[in-house]
């Protein structure tokens, strides 16, 4: 018998951004431990998709410890990498520390420029993209800046981000868990928000699953906010199936 043969990548691309909070609150409650665990536990469930690991390529940007870092995704180099997006079949996320301020516009910006400069890359080699970029910014605080007092930068943001998604040119999600503040959420992201009640980074995963799935079938002439309200819609039915099967299974 041979040996099965590698997964090859795609013709086309789509570019995976995650942006996560490491700052010093994440020590509390054992979320920086929970976050780990949640990345590791996605890493299987990513790479069972044959799909994401033809054409998905992801980038994984902490914000806090360290500052601002391209983290490698692919777990082999330590500290900033020059080259931040790795093709999704090598994701093995190495451990994220907490520490520091909580520089999470600068965070979002930078993962905004390494988007277009990857996309400049890819048009610059022929390959197109297969989907909109996707960004995730997964917090559990409010942005400051790099002395830790409260910055409200992120107003200046918002509205560069609904330029993005005017021009179908990306798609961008914020996620929040105990800590974060609704009005910064929803500033940064009106209609892809979500505010958790509790600290639960397996479900902000499942959050970034399903928008990843929903974006498997977004056509070119699709809102932005049209795709919004479908993820939100499957994100629901799915919490719902979810919670009937353990109540059931």
């Amino acid at each position: 018998m041979t040996d099965a043969l590698p997964i090859q990548q795609a013709k086309s691309r789509l570019l995976i951004t995650l942006v996560v909070d490491t700052s010093l609150s994440m020590r509390s409650n054992g979320a920086i431990d929970q976050l780990n665990a949640a990345l590791r536990n996605w890493r299987r469930e990513l790479l069972g998709d044959g799909y994401l690991t033809a054409v998905g390529e992801i980038a994984l940007i902490s914000f806090g410890h360290d500052y601002v870092i391209a983290v490698d995704p692919a777990g082999r180099q330590k500290g900033h990498v020059a080259a931040p997006f790795r093709p999704v079949r090598e994701f093995d996320p190495p451990r994220l520390e907490a520490g520091g301020a909580t520089p999470m516009v600068e965070a979002v910006q930078y993962a905004l420029e390494i988007t277009g400069v990857r996309k400049d890359q890819l048009a610059a080699q022929g390959i197109p993209l297969a989907h909109r970029p996707m960004i995730w910014l997964v917090t559990d605080g409010v942005p400051t800046d790099d002395q830790g007092a409260r910055s409200d930068r992120w107003r200046d943001l918002a509205p560069l981000l609904r330029q993005q998604e005017a021009g179908r040119h990306l798609l961008f999600y914020a996620i929040g868990v105990p800590g974060a503040e609704r009005e910064v959420l929803s500033g940064l992201a009106p209609n892809s928000f979500y505010h958790l009640d509790e600290l639960d980074f397996m479900r902000v995963m499942r959050l970034v699953s399903v928008s990843l799935n929903a974006a498997k079938n977004v056509t070119r002439n699709q809102s932005s906010d049209e795709v919004y309200a479908d993820t939100r819609d499957r994100f629901a039915r799915t919490e719902e199936m979810r919670i009937w099967l353990e109540k059931n299974g």
